[in-house]
Formats: C-alpha cells, sequence, structure tokens
C-alpha cells in the first residue's frame, strides 16, 4: 500500500517540476522571439525607399531564423510582415513553443504560443 502512495506521489512532483521547466522555457522563448521580431522590424524599417522596405524583409527573416538559432531553423517561429503603411512597419509573430509536458496537460497553458504584432514608424531624416 506504501508503494502505490509513493508512486502516486512522486508521478505528481514530476508533473509539477515538468510544468515548472515548462513555464520557464515558455517565458524565455516568448522574450526571444519577440526581441528577434523588433530586431527584424527595426532593419525593415531602416531602408530608405518604400519598394526596398518591402524587399528587405526576406533578409530580416533570414536574421530572425538566424537569432533564434536551432529553435528559429525547426520552424516553430515565423513572422508576416505588412508593408501597406509608408510610414509604418508592422509584423505579425507566431510562435508555437514545443512541450515537455503531456498533450492534455499542454493545452492549459497559455504561454504555448505567442501571437503578436509589432509596429515600428519609420523615420526619415529631414
Amino acid at each position: 500500500m506504501g508503494t502505490i502512495g509513493t508512486a502516486a506521489a512522486f508521478v505528481v512532483f514530476l508533473l509539477l517540476m515538468f510544468s515548472a521547466v515548462q513555464v520557464l522555457f515558455d517565458l524565455y522563448a516568448t522574450s526571444m522571439v519577440t526581441a528577434a521580431a523588433h530586431d527584424a522590424a527595426r532593419e525593415v524599417a531602416g531602408h530608405r525607399a518604400s519598394g526596398d522596405r518591402c524587399a528587405a524583409t526576406r533578409q530580416a527573416d533570414a536574421g530572425f531564423v538566424d537569432a533564434l538559432g536551432a529553435y528559429g531553423e525547426a520552424g516553430h517561429a515565423r513572422l508576416e510582415w505588412s508593408c501597406g503603411d509608408p510610414d509604418v512597419i508592422r509584423v505579425r509573430v507566431v510562435a508555437t513553443h514545443p512541450s515537455v509536458l503531456p498533450p492534455r496537460v499542454v493545452g492549459l497553458s497559455t504561454l504555448a504560443v505567442v501571437d503578436r504584432t509589432i509596429e515600428v514608424r519609420v523615420e526619415d531624416a529631414r
């Protein structure tokens, strides 16, 4: 009888530890993805001509993936650009973080998915 209680307590302990690790990883990954997306948007906004900005999104995408390393190369995050406004660069970043938890438990966390829109104003030197 004591063995069953000990095994159950051990399983609960492991779930709590994995949950803590998952929350820390999700917070770290969210910070990294957001920072890389900001850097990519600033890079695109730095181009002088509007046509150059839309063309620069490919290079910024490559820099975004490089900044994220293996996480970016695995395709966990992507950027969606909007270059319609000549004064503002908008980029939507969507990322789904991998999990160490069972699938049923992952659905309870709202930290597993990042969906943000970042706006950077274009500044022209006068």
